[in-house]
């Protein structure tokens, strides 16, 4: 029998402790102050991992996340690792912290 995750769109997931990343695919995500929509480029459809280290966490979307909520679709506490599944067409991520000079590992993992 297998077990496996799923995300909130039905995606098949690896466990968050796991992941499986594509070498030299990391990015560090920083923010020198809290509460400042910051960008990263992503690939469009792929999968990815986001460890945010104890400094403070993440809140991740597809738009700028700090002039509308309703934009945040992912949030990543601090010391835990989340699995985020980046739409097609979509190739930029916008992300803010909770506290100034937070930092967080983005890696894209394999297919």
């Amino acid at each position: 029998m297998e077990t496996y995750l799923s995300d909130n769109a039905g995606h098949r997931v690896p466990p968050a402790g796991a992941p499986d990343p594509i070498a030299a695919s990391g990015q560090t995500l920083t923010n020198a102050a809290d509460d400042t929509d910051t960008e990263a480029t992503v690939v469009a459809g792929a999968m990815y991992a986001l460890t945010a280290q104890e400094v403070g966490g993440f809140y991740l979307g597809i738009a700028d996340v700090i002039t509308d909520a309703a934009n945040i679709i992912w949030a990543c506490p601090i010391r835990e690792t989340i699995i985020i599944n980046i739409p097609s067409g979509v190739t930029t991520l916008h992300y803010a912290t909770d506290v100034d000079a937070a930092i967080g590992y983005l890696r894209r993992l394999t297919d």
